[in-house]
Formats: structure tokens, C-alpha cells, sequence
């Protein structure tokens, strides 16, 4: 898949911004993995409209106990989640090479799955091979290398072009057997 024409992008941000999803609300986000390899939410953001932040869950990956990096979930499908992604993933560099992100990645199926979510896209810089393997090792489909809009805060931080896998995780194979299942209690608003 290759570069996109700025027509055919918004063509693929509308598609992807019709996507459902459902937010009522923060779900509890415990229990997301075991003794051995697990998440722990660390914070829970609200939307911020000003900026054009989506709600997010904030996790740290263990690995026997030990921090061994941290992910994130983005919730909802906007235009600026087109080019940064709905999943965020950073190991820790004495821990890469282990399968942590992707690992990660599918135990937050459960909670995808509860905002009602069923496709989500991992975005990465295209020299960015460890990541790229990721997706691939998911399984997501390279929708396409996308260039930033000027006005995207990606921009301002200096990146021009983002790789754009689409996740299903419907199809991901992701269930009882790979992960455990989990009802959400919403969290009440305080």
C-alpha cells in the first residue's frame, strides 16, 4: 500500500470516522493479563474538545513484576486519530525484542471491545521497523503512509508522513484461548 492523494485520505477518514464506538463513561480496567505479563491502568484522561483529545486509558506493561514499558488506548474515531492512532506502545529498550507490545495490545481487546470499538489503527513513523513489525505480527492491514496536515500536532513535532495499519479485532483471533474475557463495570462520574 502506498501513498495516498489528500482525496483518497479523506475518502478513508470518513469511512473510518463512521466507525461505531460507545463511551458512557471510563470502564474499571483491572484484571488485564496475570502474575506473569499484565496491565496496569495507570490514568484515566477525559476528552479534552480544545485540543482534540480523545478519552484515553494509560497503562503500564509487567512483565514478573517489573515495568517493562507502557501502552495506551485512545477511545473514539476522529480525524486526528486517523493519523496518531487509537494504540500507543513504548518498551523499554532492555526489554525489546520480547513480544511485549503486541502482547499488550491484545489484552486491551476486552476493553475495545466494551466501547464498542472493533477496528482501531496503530499508527508509527515509516522508519520505524520494530513497530511495523508489531502491527504485522497482529495482523493489522497497511491502509496506507499518510502525510500529516501541517495543522496536526504530529507536525509540529516533526513528522511528516505515519504508516497506517487498521487493526480488526474481530478478526484477530483474540479470545478466551489468547486472552481473558472480561465484563466492564463503567465507572461512576464523580
Amino acid at each position: 500500500m502506498g501513498m495516498l492523494d489528500a482525496k483518497a485520505v479523506r475518502r478513508e477518514i470518513a469511512r473510518y470516522s463512521a466507525l461505531p464506538v460507545i463511551f458512557d463513561g471510563f470502564h474499571e480496567a483491572k484484571g488485564l493479563g496475570d502474575d506473569s505479563f499484565g496491565l496496569v491502568c495507570v490514568e484515566k484522561l477525559p476528552a479534552d474538545i480544545i485540543r482534540g483529545y480523545s478519552p484515553s486509558y494509560n497503562f503500564t506493561i509487567k512483565a514478573r513484576g517489573i515495568r517493562v514499558g507502557a501502552v495506551s488506548l485512545r477511545v473514539g474515531y476522529t480525524r486526528s486519530l486517523f493519523y496518531s492512532g487509537q494504540i500507543g506502545y513504548a518498551v523499554d529498550a532492555p526489554f525489546r525484542g520480547q513480544g511485549y507490545a503486541g502482547r499488550a495490545c491484545r489484552l486491551m481487546t476486552p476493553l475495545m471491545r466494551a466501547h464498542g470499538m472493533t477496528k482501531v489503527l496503530i499508527t508509527n513513523n515509516p522508519d520505524n521497523i520494530a513497530s511495523r513489525r508489531v502491527c504485522e505480527k497482529l495482523g493489522a492491514r497497511l491502509l496506507c503512509v499518510a502525510k500529516i496536515p501541517r495543522t496536526h500536532e504530529l507536525y509540529r513535532a516533526g513528522d511528516r508522513y505515519k504508516n497506517i495499519f487498521e487493526w480488526d479485532i474481530e478478526q484477530c483471533g483474540c479470545g478466551p484461548t489468547h486472552e481473558p474475557t472480561h465484563e466492564f463495570a463503567r465507572v461512576p462520574n464523580i
